[in-house]
């Protein structure tokens, strides 16, 4: 007896009719049905690698249901009829409900918008020897074919979901961990580079500034905002302004001396303090003429040059002509010009390089500033009066590490040579031009006032040198014209206490033709700079070879600058070069430099 049909395997395979081959109407009706399956089993055995041929199920339904004829010609028995019919009706229910799936089907993908990747090879994960589908739209979940957990989707049966509870667990504990690092990283590094040597402010009240870093400022927490006037607050007069309040008395007050004000000075000072052994205390008398000085200069300061601060002019493109600090400070305008220098300020030079230079063994100091740090005039770009603070706080600094203290003015109104470290390069315009006169004014007037501001008692010894210009370029200007404003401006220093030595340059004219001027003035010292570093030859001496360059080509003069019967009284310093010791800073910050003595 055949068996029941074969289950297709293959739903959407196209089906084809199959008519099973005939010997003869009249064989198939002698042979018995017994005989015939025995004949079909052992053709079977004979050849087992033949099958059956592939029949559709239409076709075999076809069969089955075919006319009487043709089923009299196969003679089933009554049981095999009835599992037919039955595997008949079971077939005919099989194929309804998959037309009805197929028809609902279409009828949602109508309404669903997604669909499902057909393509499953490309974005199919193995896990656990398991093929995952990816889930992008909804059809396949409708299906029932995945299950939703919170964090994602899953294919039903897969076991694991994408993005469970314990991820989200994992990226919360992350962001918090951060949030608690970073904060405590931040001040650790603070706290350990504002106790670190070098570029720290030595200890100095209220914290100081480290390279880079901003000052902490914690000498303010004792101060009330109410104890600032109204009236000054958001001045110079108002502590909670200012970039750095480290060592600064920072009781509020509008007290002035000269017309500059004392805010940020401590009452009290100590001037017992020696630099080194070979020098006296503070308080006790240096004898210049016969002791040599051995000093640095803090170019680049209070006064800022472009070769010596590179970094606040080189942002800058060569078309825009940032080129001196009047030019920087117009680019800036006020209010950042204001930020960025009083930075440089706070920063450049502090506590800590006095105690370099000390330990140098160096005994005098240089400052270098402008007449901004006391005032601007119409028209000037320049930060008013926010360098005058460090330039007090510098002259206690060095006090405290027993340094004597050459001010130096090294900007004057209308600018004494035209170049760049006088605050504008260009035209000379102090003592020529159409305003020359004004600005000769102006630079006498500014003396009336520095000079009565340092004839104070605190001054006395940490101020021994006060400079009238620097480096005026008097081969360009009226020599008698100098030489008169020069005699004016000693005298009315006189006048107002200042008994220290003052310093007035050589204008370039060489020492010998100073021989014979300013007869009878008293407490001069002739400031000579003698240039090295714009020499390549003479950069390249030795040591031992540029000390007798200068013994050999400058003593003569020196001799004959000291001599009263022709010329002068004291002996001339450079403040650029070791004519009495002192040591060229002007190419080198201070921070950077090795410093030698010659």
């Amino acid at each position: 007896m055949a068996g029941p049909p074969r289950k297709d395997t293959n739903p959407d395979r196209p089906r084809k009719a199959y008519t099973r081959p005939r010997t003869g109407t009249d064989d198939k009706a002698k042979t018995s049905p017994d005989v015939r399956a025995k004949r079909t089993s052992k053709q079977r055995d004979q050849n087992p690698e033949r099958s059956p041929p592939k029949t559709s199920r239409a076709a075999k339904h076809t069969s089955y249901s075919s006319s009487g004829t043709e089923r009299s010609s196969n003679v089933l028995s009554i049981d095999s009829l009835a599992k037919l019919d039955a595997l008949n009706e079971k077939v005919t229910v099989v194929t309804k409900e998959r037309e009805r799936k197929a028809e609902k089907q279409k009828e949602k993908e109508k309404v669903v918008t997604g669909r499902v990747v057909k393509d499953r090879g490309k974005h199919r994960r193995k896990s656990d020897n398991r093929e995952k589908r990816r889930v992008v739209s909804g059809p396949l979940a409708e299906e029932g074919g995945v299950r939703r957990r919170k964090g994602g989707y899953t294919e039903e049966g897969s076991g694991k979901k994408r993005f469970g509870r314990k991820f989200w667990w994992g990226i919360g504990i992350i962001v918090l961990l951060l949030a608690i690092i970073i904060p405590v990283a931040i001040v650790v590094s603070k706290k350990s580079s504002g106790s670190g040597g070098g570029s720290g402010n030595g200890g100095g009240g209220g914290g100081g500034a480290t390279q880079g870093g901003d000052p902490p400022n914690t000498n303010l927490k004792g101060i009330d905002q109410n104890s600032i006037p109204t009236a000054s607050k958001n001045t110079i007069l108002d502590p909670f302004i200012w970039y750095d309040t480290t060592d600064f008395n920072l009781t509020y007050t509008n007290q002035t001396v000269g017309g500059l004000p004392v805010m940020g000075l401590n009452s009290t000072w100590d001037d017992s303090t020696k630099a080194n052994q070979y020098v006296p205390a503070l308080n006790e008398s240096f004898a210049y003429g016969t002791m040599p000085i051995r000093g640095v200069n803090l170019g680049g300061w209070l006064s800022i040059e472009p070769f010596i601060t590179p970094s606040l002019f080189n942002t800058y493109q060569p078309n825009q002509n940032i080129i001196d600090e009047w030019s920087l400070t117009k680019q800036l305008g006020a209010t950042d010009a204001a930020k960025v220098l009083e930075k440089h300020y706070a920063l450049f030079i502090n506590e800590q390089s006095f105690k370099d230079i000390q330990a140098a063994g160096f005994d005098h100091v240089r400052v270098p500033f402008s007449y901004w740090a006391v005032t601007t005039y119409p028209g000037d770009p320049y930060v008013p009066k926010i360098s005058w603070r460090y330039l007090l706080r510098g002259i206690e600094y060095a006090r405290k590490y027993g340094l004597r203290v050459n001010l130096d003015l090294h900007g004057l109104p209308g600018s004494q040579n035209g170049w760049n470290h006088s605050g504008r390069q260009g035209n000379i315009g102090w003592l020529k031009g159409n305003d020359g006169s004004l600005n000769g004014q102006r630079s006498l007037d500014l003396h009336n006032q520095l000079s009565t501001f340092f004839a104070q008692p605190r001054y006395k010894n940490a101020v021994t040198i006060y400079g009238l210009v620097n480096e005026p370029k008097m081969t360009e200007l009226q020599v008698n014209d100098v030489i008169t404003w020069t005699t004016t401006a000693v005298q009315n220093i006189r006048k107002n206490g200042m008994q220290q030595n003052i310093a007035f340059g050589d204008g370039f004219l060489g020492l010998n033709k100073w021989h014979g001027q300013l007869q009878g003035v008293q407490g001069l010292i002739l400031d000579a700079h003698q240039y090295i570093i714009f020499n390549k030859d003479q950069i390249a001496y030795t040591h031992q070879k540029k000390i007798q360059f200068a013994c050999a080509g400058w003593s003569g003069q020196m001799k004959a600058s000291i001599d009263t019967s022709t010329g002068y009284v004291y002996l001339p310093s450079s403040s650029y070069f070791p004519l009495t010791n002192h040591v060229q800073l002007r190419s080198h910050p201070l921070r950077r430099m090795v410093p030698s003595r010659h």
